[in-house]
């Protein structure tokens, strides 16, 4: 009895002191993981819901919820998926907001029940198995969703939402992987507490345990509302684990390898790299320069088409005159062409007056930028390596900007130089699609950059508001 109760105070004390460990490390990093979860889903949520793949459900904040249940998985019509999907998608952002703010997380807060509901609210979609071939209905229903929008040709939603989905299945292994530590403790916490709370007023004796194990249990039954008190859950097997660690045979090397479990000093972590978060924009920098050879060579063929059009229907007098002046270095006449192009914000066509001369000037002035970027040792360069990261990140936003306005002019230019070309001179125009295609792939992956690098800074500012940095 005297080697029992000296079993039952280390075992408090190692206890305790893991108690005190996982309140200061693993549940502050289960808070921060949480909330960077529900922010990169609210950023999947709030992209269906602009797209118009989802509505927002109209009694959203009507809905009362006193603890967290997952929205529903039953089976729906095909012709009724849509609005059960976003009734659903609503309920579970209302249930992740409910985590967040209004749990606690304490030892005391999260219990095993809790842990599972926890668990079942993070798996609900099996976001790291997105199939329209999945047996879990959302789950088919969101690979649908998700289908829509990356075989579309926003690049920059089908950046967001890959990167969004990465985010959630990274941080759901990183949130159920603390789970399972502190679901280590809360067993044998539960445990002690029937040992302390049931098993020692009853006058329960190993030997009671080991010849009647069921009559023991039903015994502990009987008596464990009245002794634990009403929401605590029965879990037998648990109990039973205390049998066996009880037992003649195992139940010392069980007490042996339980006590260590709990008391074993944690693996001093490697030292992390840092990340160098600098490194990420200039690697966004180099990414973008590339985009000066295909800007150059489309604004070339524009260059050669709006000339071959010009010299052709010239006459000799006229081609005489543009030689004279070109000479003397003379300013040659500006050229106000009409094109049409696509105005997002009213998601219709419209036609504007582009100053062609100057088009073609700052296109080429942003292309030299560009390219002076790829060299290291350029003046534009070397203040890039040496500004704030700030100044870093608004270079790239503005330039990304500005070649994304000069890129949706160069296809509308051509079709309004191919306008005024006769038929005999249409064979000989260059085409600038191929070059679009290279330049607007070239600013997606500098958008990724440019993304992740603002991603991994609110991550930094979110732990910090947080306390876990």
């Amino acid at each position: 009895m005297e080697a029992n109760n000296d079993f039952l105070m280390e075992l408090e004390t190692v206890l305790e002191q893991q108690r005190e460990s996982l309140e200061n490390k693993e549940f502050q990093d289960l808070k921060g993981n949480l909330r960077l979860f529900t922010s990169a889903y609210d950023g999947i949520y709030n992209l269906f819901l602009k797209k118009g793949l989802v509505t927002e459900d109209p009694y959203k904040y009507e809905q009362k919820i006193s603890e967290i249940t997952p929205p529903s998985s039953d089976s729906v019509l095909d012709s009724e998926k849509i609005n059960a999907i976003s009734q659903r998608l609503s309920v579970y952002d209302s249930q992740l907001d409910f985590l967040n703010n209004f749990y606690q997380f304490s030892a005391d807060f999260i219990t095993m029940p809790r842990i599972k509901k926890i668990i079942l609210l993070i798996k609900w979609v099996k976001w790291e198995k997105l199939s329209e071939a999945s047996m879990d209905i959302n789950t088919k229903i969101l690979a649908e969703l998700f289908g829509r929008i990356t075989q579309g040709t926003d690049k920059m939603s089908i950046s967001l939402i890959n990167d969004s989905l990465k985010r959630m299945c990274d941080l759901s292994k990183k949130i159920v992987s603390i789970l399972k530590i502190i679901s280590v403790y809360q067993r044998e916490k539960y445990k002690f507490d029937i040992r302390g709370n049931i098993i020692i007023q009853l006058g329960i004796t190993p030997k009671d345990m080991q010849a009647e194990p069921e009559d023991t249990l039903i015994k502990i039954k009987q008596n464990f509302v009245k002794v634990m008190g009403k929401g605590i859950p029965f879990y037998s097997e648990l109990i039973k684990e205390i049998f066996a660690e009880e037992g003649v045979t195992e139940g010392d090397s069980l007490k042996s390898e339980l006590i260590k479990k709990l008391s074993q000093k944690k693996v001093k972590k490697e030292e992390k790299k840092e990340i160098n978060y600098r490194q990420l924009l200039m690697d966004a920098v180099r990414v973008l320069s590339t985009v000066s050879i295909p800007l150059e060579q489309a604004l070339n063929k524009l260059d050669f088409n709006n000339s071959l059009i010009k010299e052709k229907t010239l006459s000799f007098g006229d081609k005489f005159k543009l030689w004279i002046m070109n000479f003397s270095q003379k300013e040659s006449e500006k050229k106000i062409i009409a094109i049409e192009i696509f105005d997002e914000r009213l998601s219709s066509n419209k036609t504007i007056q582009l100053n062609f001369t100057e088009y073609l000037e700052d296109g080429k002035k942003k292309m030299r930028t560009m390219a002076a970027l790829s060299n290291k040792v350029s003046t534009i360069y070397r203040k890039l390596e040496t500004a704030s990261e700030d100044a870093v990140l608004s270079f790239i936003s503005k330039s990304l900007e500005d070649i994304t306005i000069i890129a949706g002019k160069l296809d509308p230019v051509n079709t309004y130089l191919k306008s005024e070309a006769g038929r005999d001179q249409r064979k000989s125009l260059k085409g600038v699609k191929i070059e679009y295609t290279s330049i607007k792939n070239i600013l997606v992956k500098t958008n990724q950059k440019r993304h992740e690098y603002i991603s991994r800074m609110e991550e930094i500012e979110q732990m910090k508001k947080l306390g876990v940095l």
